[in-house]
């Protein structure tokens, strides 16, 4: 080879990366404008029209609109219900760490929905998508761990995960934590303050089950 065409050799590797980039990005892009699209499509409830900007999204790698893709199966809107294919988008949204994915695929392993029920196959999502700060997948966390499902019981590390979710706001997980405080379980000690705190908390977004549980308090 020339000295010449080995001083351009370089200069062709460099352009030729930094088109690779360039349409990586621009292909990002489309993705991420089809995935906006098609989520402001689902707002509206127009699933028919949402699903291929979902479609689209995903074939791009955007691992939100394959999450939403599983959703829209997962729910049969804009498409037949098909829990098979639910669980085949959240899967793969799930193994590239789309947190809201990993949560639906404890729940169709918990549930056996598109798959065989396994427990622990579950316990194991719902641990990644809570380890990656997903609300609902914390509380079915402390869940599995109150009731020993997909792995042993442990009250301190369910009131450790429902908490974590009931300080992000999850209803659930502050009504939870609030009737255990007030009646006290197990190795929970019975806790007034505690409860009153949790249970104000659910009551101010309109969970009547724990406008219920204060009036035991008054």
């Amino acid at each position: 080879m020339s000295r010449k065409r080995k001083n351009i050799l370089p200069w062709i590797v460099a352009f030729l990366t930094l088109i690779l980039i360039i349409i990586s990005k621009t292909a990002y892009s489309a993705g991420e404008q089809d995935f906006r699209q098609g989520m402001q499509y689902y707002r509206n409830r127009q699933f028919s029209e949402a699903f291929p900007c979902f479609e689209k999204a995903a074939r791009s790698g955007n691992t939100e609109a394959q999450s939403m893709i599983g959703v829209l199966y997962f729910q049969g809107n804009g498409v037949g219900k098909d829990d098979r294919e639910a669980a085949k988008w959240f899967e793969k949204a799930a193994r590239a760490g789309e947190p809201d994915a990993q949560t639906f695929m404890g729940v169709m392993n918990l549930e056996g929905r598109g798959m065989p029920k396994n427990e622990a196959e579950a316990f194991k999502w719902f641990e990644k998508a809570a380890t990656n700060g997903e609300t609902s997948a914390r509380n079915y966390l402390g869940t599995a761990y109150m009731k020993g499902q997909g792995t042993a019981k442990n009250t301190e590390k369910a009131i450790y995960w429902f908490t974590r979710a009931a300080e992000s706001g999850d209803t659930s997980a502050q009504k939870i934590l609030g009737a255990l405080y007030l009646s006290g379980h197990e190795d929970i000690a019975k806790d007034t303050l505690k409860a009153r705190y949790w249970l104000q908390k659910a009551a101010d977004q309109d969970d009547s089950d724990a406008l219920e549980l204060l009036k035991q308090i008054d």
